[in-house]
């Protein structure tokens, strides 16, 4: 009789985690919540007018999925909203915004912040940087969303960037697009449907189109890169024509 209820009670015992997460029970195993960081870029470009010049570049490199990216919420919202784009006074890169201003071999195009929660990379949603300027467009293009004209109305770059982990690692993705001088060399575009009948991607389905006609003065160059980072580590992105500063640094919550 007694090793009998020895049995009961090592079998109660063992049972007792399955009774718990079947009552809706905390599990053991959930995953902690993810981290949160500030991302902060300078797009800049190259003023030596020799700058790509060596290059042979597509009449048209294509654009960023613009309709597919979600804008930057707006500064006023409640600081643990995702994507919340963050104001100059919170600027961590403003001595370098400066530098390249003093700087007669650089001009600087765009400086923007926003913090977010970094999650799995298959999941991670683009955020749309800048704003698609009328000249970026071979024909048409979507007027500004309201939360652009912080950024600038003509500043000539505009994409979409993504944050996101990838295992232990942080990633980020850069999709841009910086509407230059015209190039010395060009890759004549595939046969077919003319460029100037396409349509950039729309910011939202509700603003209205801009017809442009076809701009000789501007010359679209793409940069598309990837790469993992290290969060509180300045990251440079790469292009012949134009460059990206990135701090990704963490936020307490």
């Amino acid at each position: 009789m007694k090793l009998l209820r020895i049995g009961l009670v090592l079998v109660t015992l063992l049972l007792s985690p399955l009774y718990a997460v079947a009552a809706g029970g905390p599990a053991e195993n959930t995953a902690p919540p993810p981290n949160w960081y500030a991302v902060e870029l300078i797009v800049f470009r190259y003023t030596d007018p020799r700058a790509g010049s060596l290059e042979t570049w597509p009449v048209n490199p294509g654009t960023p999925d613009w309709q597919a990216a979600q804008p930057l919420a707006a500064p006023s919202l409640p600081a643990n909203t995702p994507f919340r784009e963050l104001t100059p006074v919170h600027f961590r890169m403003d001595g370098y915004w400066r530098k390249l201003q003093r700087s007669s071999d650089y001009l600087p195009l765009l400086h923007v912040a926003w913090v977010q929660p970094a999650i799995d990379r298959a999941s991670a949603p683009f955020v749309r940087i800048g704003t698609p300027p009328a000249s970026a467009a071979p024909t048409a293009v979507t007027a500004a969303p309201s939360g652009a004209a912080a950024l600038g109305g003509g500043v000539p770059v505009y994409g979409i960037a993504r944050l996101s982990t990838t295992g232990p690692y942080l990633h980020f993705d850069l999709d841009l697009v910086f509407c230059g001088p015209p190039a010395a060399h060009l890759i004549p575009p595939p046969p077919g449907p003319s460029a100037a009948a396409s349509v950039i991607n729309a910011p939202t389905a509700t603003t209205a189109a801009i017809t442009m006609p076809v701009a000789a003065a501007c010359q679209p160059y793409r940069l598309k890169q990837g790469r993992r980072i290290d969060a509180g580590r300045l990251d440079y992105f790469d292009h012949p024509m134009f460059g990206v500063l990135l701090l990704v640094t963490p936020q307490s919550k």
